[in-house]
């Protein structure tokens, strides 16, 4: 027998699973370059118009590296945590709340390289790729509690 009680042993084996559910330096720092890469998206097109048919290619890259670290990062710690955040009870604010700002930056975006205002958009980039960068590290940041605290539903 343990001289640790069960549910103290309980949340231990909840903190050590709550630590797969984080990502590397290496990753998000990725992630970062990617997304300024892709809220930007509006502002290469008008500077680069005939890379415009590239452009898919490249969001299709970002997307199957993304599955494949997701894949990797499973397969080696062998932790099948739930990939629909509607299983972290309180992440789900914080995603919703980081999408519609997504949503709405990227059509400001739009709106802005589409009258003409290619600077502006530029200038406003940097600031939304940082909220929305900082609204995904808060998103897992609260997945981990979840996991932590045994909220996550199945």
């Amino acid at each position: 027998m343990s001289d640790t009680p069960e549910l103290d042993q309980v949340a231990d084996a909840r903190r050590k699973l709550a630590a797969y559910a984080g990502f590397s330096r290496s990753y998000w720092t990725l992630y970062g370059i990617a997304l300024v890469l892709m809220a930007g998206i509006p502002i290469w097109m008008s500077f680069l118009p005939e890379a415009a048919a590239g452009i898919q290619w490249v969001l299709l890259a970002i997307g199957l590296a993304s599955a494949a670290y997701s894949v990797n990062q499973r397969r080696r710690t062998g932790v099948q945590l739930p990939r629909r955040i509607s299983a972290y009870p309180s992440a789900r604010r914080v995603w919703v709340v980081v999408l519609a700002i997504t949503i709405a930056s990227v059509a400001g975006m739009y709106a802005l390289v589409g009258s003409g205002q290619r600077v502006i958009a530029l200038v406003v980039l940097i600031p939304v790729a940082a909220i929305i960068f900082a609204g995904q590290v808060l998103t897992r940041a609260k997945m981990r509690d979840d996991i932590a605290a045994g909220r996550v539903l199945t």
